[in-house]
């Protein structure tokens, strides 16, 4: 049984046996991983360091013929406890974790990715920033670490570069000839929006304006655009617009 050491973040938790917690942890040395914390709900500082969006240092125990690890330790460097006093932003942090668990699956490390999320985490617990406008970003940014770049300035069928609408299952911009059934029309504001969300820095992701009815699109956009391209819904996206409308 060796041990390892990773930096990393609690994307899910549940019970496990009597005591016990099963831990999903985003490392950035690992990518998502499994592991149990045994005896958890039986010491209270290990528990505190064993919740949702724990981010920290973690030492495990790896056994090498199972896929599920032990951990040995927890050096917490920040449990974002914030969040969990709004169920508003717990809700979004869990749809968050949903939608990253989903697209990038089990061992495979993305530094960036993990940075990108750590920083909307971030940005929920300690910055003024509407929460509706932190979820569309990191869903955006999410689908072009993952891949799904969308073709912004040429048509994602033909290449042309009279585009006039973005078509949520060919992954971009279309011109009139190329459209599909689901599209969703673009104004400049909107495409300017997308537009920067998908190039920008990472560190500067969220470092532009927009009025509250483009973001209300742009988050229609976003949700929609990976529901399709993941092909599945997600229960706790329901869940956090339910909490929304309280």
């Amino acid at each position: 049984m060796a041990e390892v050491r990773a930096r990393g973040v609690i994307i899910k938790q549940s019970d496990y046996g009597e005591g016990h917690r099963m831990l999903t942890v985003f490392t950035e040395e690992y990518g998502i991983v499994k592991a149990v914390s045994y005896g958890v709900k039986k010491t209270k500082s290990k528990s505190a360091s064993s919740q949702f969006l724990c981010y920290g240092d973690f030492e495990f125990f790896k056994n090498t013929n199972k896929d599920i690890m032990t951990i040995k330790s927890i050096d917490t460097l920040d449990g974002f406890f914030s969040i969990c006093e709004d169920i508003k932003k717990l809700a979004l942090s869990v749809y968050l974790s949903d939608i990253t668990y989903e697209l990038l699956g089990m061992n495979n490390p993305d530094s960036r990715l993990l940075h990108v999320f750590l920083n909307s985490i971030y940005a929920l617990a300690y910055k003024n920033e509407d929460v509706q406008k932190i979820k569309t970003v990191y869903e955006l940014k999410l689908m072009c670490i993952g891949g799904y770049m969308p073709s912004i300035h040429s048509c994602a069928s033909c290449g042309s570069g009279a585009v006039s609408a973005f078509d949520l299952l060919k992954g971009g911009m279309v011109c009139r000839q190329c459209g599909g059934k689901y599209l969703i029309n673009m104004d400049k504001n909107l495409f300017m929006a997308l537009q920067y969300i998908s190039e920008s820095e990472d560190k500067r992701m969220l470092s532009f304006n927009a009025g509250t009815d483009i973001l209300k699109r742009l988050n229609t956009l976003t949700e929609q655009y990976i529901s399709l391209q993941l092909d599945r819904n997600f229960p706790s996206l329901d869940y956090y617009k339910a909490m929304l409308d309280m």
